[in-house]
Parts: structure tokens; sequence; C-alpha cells
């Protein structure tokens, strides 16, 4: 009988690590900016396998090749992390970006960046991307450990309509330099 009452607190145990997180969500006001890259919502959690789950819904359909620039930066989507928990978001640019960018005109490409100096920020992983069917949203996946295993991190989203490097062409949320808190573990 212990070996089974052991067992039996083993699996629950490994049930309740594989347990998807709870949702931690961001909402925009719609039409603040103008372009197809208005956000309308982002969600982040961690998934059953551990990775992290984040959605970030426009408010109008949106296609990889909305992105490309015929001059200047590519646009993009970006989940902006910091992933140390004395810094002030405020003050600190975030240390982690998740973004995503059109590789062509068919085809997003997801990257985890790192921000460690100031300058173009650092490649650390590849991310997955997919649209969602509505073609509103684009689904990210990552690893914790492209963010170094942080027990907890604050995000923020950020879009950037392409071929634009004013600020008026960025759409942040939540708004106001706010971030949302988000346990890892």
């Amino acid at each position: 009988m212990a070996a089974v009452a052991t067992a039996m607190a083993a699996a629950g145990s490994a049930v309740a690590l594989a347990a998807a997180s709870k949702t931690v969500k961001i909402s925009d006001a719609k039409q603040d900016v103008t372009g197809s890259l208005d956000i309308q919502s982002a969600s982040l959690r961690r998934a059953r396998d551990g990775r992290l789950y984040a959605v970030v819904t426009l408010a109008s359909k949106v296609k990889p090749e909305t992105l490309l620039s015929r001059s200047g930066p590519p646009g993009s989507v970006c989940l902006k992390l910091w992933t140390d928990s004395d810094v002030d978001p405020r003050a600190t640019p975030p240390d982690r970006l998740v973004c995503v960018t059109a590789r062509k005109k068919d085809e997003l490409r997801a990257s985890v960046l790192r921000q460690a100096d100031p300058g173009v920020p650092q490649l650390v992983r590849s991310a997955s991307v997919r649209m969602s069917k509505s073609r509103r949203s684009l689904v990210l996946r990552f690893s914790q450990s492209s963010l170094g295993r942080p027990k907890s991190l604050r995000f923020a989203v950020e879009s950037t309509r392409p071929g634009c490097d004013r600020v008026s062409c960025i759409d942040i949320a939540p708004k106001g330099g706010a971030v949302r808190r988000f346990r890892t573990r």
C-alpha cells in the first residue's frame, strides 16, 4: 500500500508540473494607431510542455507580406520581456525580445533576441510562429531556457509599421510604459 501511495503521489506531482499556467492578458484600444499592426490584445501562458505560449491579436487581418518594407526597416510584432525582477521596466529596456517579422511575402519568422548592450539585439534562438485561422492573431511558442529560466518575468507588446522609424509608427500595449507580471514556474 505504501508503494502504491508513493507512486500515486509522484504521478500527481508530475501532473502538477505539466499543467499549464494561468494566462496573463493585455488589452489595447483599437484604432490607437493607423495600419494593420494595431494591437488589440496579447496573452502569455506556460504550455503543458513547459514552453511559453503567446498570442498577439491585431485589430485587422495581416499577411506576412504586410510586414515587408520596400524601404526602411521591416514591420515587426515583438513581445518585450524583462527577466530580472530587480529592474524598473519604465527606466530599463527589456533584456529579451520575441519578435515576428516576415522572411518573405508568404512566410513569417520568429526569434528570441537578447538585448544586453545598446545596439542590435543578438539572436538567442528561433521561436515558432503561426497565424490563427482568422489571420488576426500571431501564435508564438518559445522555450523558457531561451530566456535564462527566470522564476518570473514582466512583459509588454509592441508592433512597428514597416518602412517607418518614427515613434508614431509604434503601438505599445499596455499603454504608458506599464507591464504585466508572469510567473514562469
